[in-house]
């Protein structure tokens, strides 16, 4: 989200709009925290097998 649609909504919020801009933001919140966690899950799981199963890889 650039500066100018940041400011856009923080200017909605304080409108009746406000419950909107707060379900768009949570939405996109939640989002970004589950591919933070797939993300997170693939390392850790690529970690593992690299350190497992290193010396097939040589």
């Amino acid at each position: 989200m650039n500066q100018t649609t940041r400011i856009m909504f923080d200017a909605l919020s304080w409108t009746p709009l406000a419950s909107f801009v707060r379900n768009y933001r949570r939405r996109k919140v939640e989002s970004k925290t589950a591919e933070l966690r797939v993300t997170i899950e693939i390392d850790t799981l690529f970690n593992q097998i690299l350190k497992n199963h290193s010396d097939m890889l040589s």
